[in-house]
């Protein structure tokens, strides 16, 4: 039941209504609802019955600010943990950085440890070189100074040999001659016969080698040839295990100038003799060694199922 408030009570009424609410909110609220009265004072008048308060609604006002109370603490706790979330990857991030700017840095002295290794290597190297260089220089001018002496030394013989047997030098020189012709001409038959030895032996290996290098690319284009067959090929289930052998002829392109049976399953040939045809152009070496053998070819087809 409710009693009208007075104009003049209004501000005392609400006063102590927020001293009864904040009572109310530290209170049991378990008990049954009952009614509530609040008496209010004003100075110089006699008590005012005020407004009665349902327990009930005044229970679901509390249970109401205690609700956003704890979405309130529950917000604040995920922002903590979101907080502590980011401040946990920026740690990450920035150990990950340290440990990458670490392994630069080794890397980095690793390379300038190496670069200044090779230079020293270089600088020896080259030093060696200058020295080596040195020596040969030496034993250049010393080989030259001891083939002048030589030349002099035979020169003084010579003249000394001409002047005791000046008479003997004429038919010696030509004995010499003839001996000295004799025995390049035996010289060059013996290098002439060697260096045709050697072109022959040359000439074997390097026909031996292409006779290898033409026979394992005969062996590839007829595996690509066969292949090329195979693609254009339209086989049934009626051809498991069967084959069929044919002869095929080629144009330097590789164009098909002809197909023949040779033997095999009739369905399997006749079949392979389309797929021929289907295909048009097979492949062929531009080598014409290789192409010589693989213009006039015999293949054996079997259905791949």
């Amino acid at each position: 039941m409710a009693v009208a408030i007075d104009p003049p009570l209004a501000k005392s009424l609400g006063l102590h209504l927020a001293i009864v609410v904040a009572l109310v909110f530290s209170a049991d609220f378990s008990s049954k609802p009952e009614m509530v009265s609040v008496t209010l004072e004003s100075e110089g008048e006699a008590p005012v019955q005020a407004v009665a308060i349902d327990q009930q609604q005044l229970n679901a006002r509390v249970q109401q600010m205690q609700k956003e109370r704890a979405d309130a603490k529950a917000a604040e706790e995920k922002r903590i943990r979101d907080l502590e979330r980011r401040a946990q990857q920026a740690e990450n991030n920035r150990a990950a950085e340290e440990a990458r700017l670490k392994r630069v840095a080794e890397e980095k002295r690793k390379a300038d440890a190496e670069a200044k290794q090779a230079k020293a290597a270089a600088a020896e190297a080259k030093k060696l070189q200058e020295q080596e260089n040195a020596k040969a220089r030496e034993a250049e001018q010393a080989r030259i100074v001891k083939e002048q002496e030589r030349k002099k030394a035979e020169d003084a013989a010579k003249a000394a040999e001409q002047k005791r047997k000046a008479e003997q030098e004429a038919a010696e020189k030509a004995a010499a001659e003839r001996a000295r012709q004799a025995a390049e001409a035996k010289q060059k038959a013996e290098q002439e016969r060697a260096m045709q030895e050697q072109m022959a032996k040359e000439a074997q290996a390097r026909s031996a080698a292409r006779a290898r290098q033409a026979a394992t690319e005969v062996q590839r284009y007829t595996a690509l040839i066969r292949d090329a067959i195979q693609r254009n090929l339209l086989v049934d289930e009626g051809m498991r295990g069967k084959s069929c052998r044919i002869n095929v002829r080629l144009a330097s392109s590789g164009f098909v100038t002809s197909v023949s049976v040779i033997n095999g399953d009739k369905a399997v040939c006749d079949a392979t003799v389309r797929a021929v045809n289907r295909a048009g152009t097979l492949p062929v070496s531009q080598d014409p060694d290789v192409y010589n053998q693989l213009k006039d070819i015999n293949l054996t087809v079997s259905p791949e199922l």
